[in-house]
């Protein structure tokens, strides 16, 4: 079951109260005062290699199989001949305008292509 906002709105607000009655209290904050010394330079962890980076796999080896198997893919498909399929055609009203698209089947030929 999804728990809608409004739902979790009134558990924090009752957990809150039922803190607030048992004793406990609620420090206020002067506005854009941060929890940490601003005095103090940040300390950020220095970059250090693990031991894991040393047994990784190069992405050389990796992206040219790749290659490889995209380039058999393509070879094999500009070796196939196009066959002659279906395709769409536009049906053009007196004024030129487009009305629908037709799919049409190029192996059959048409009535008017018979009549010739």
């Amino acid at each position: 079951m999804k728990l809608s906002k409004k739902f979790i709105r009134k558990e924090i607000l009752a957990k809150t109260q039922d803190y607030l009655c048992n004793g406990g209290l609620i420090e206020e904050v002067s506005l854009r005062e941060s929890g940490q010394n601003t005095k103090e330079p940040i300390v950020r962890p220095a970059f250090k290699i693990d031991e894991s980076s040393k047994n990784k796999i190069y992405l050389t080896d990796v992206v040219s199989t790749i290659d490889a198997r995209k380039l058999t893919t393509t070879k094999s498909r500009l070796l196939t001949k196009n066959h002659p399929g279906r395709h769409k055609k536009i049906i053009y009203d007196d004024f030129g305008e487009p009305l629908r698209e037709v799919w049409v089947d190029s192996r059959v030929r048409s009535k008017r292509g018979n009549e010739d």
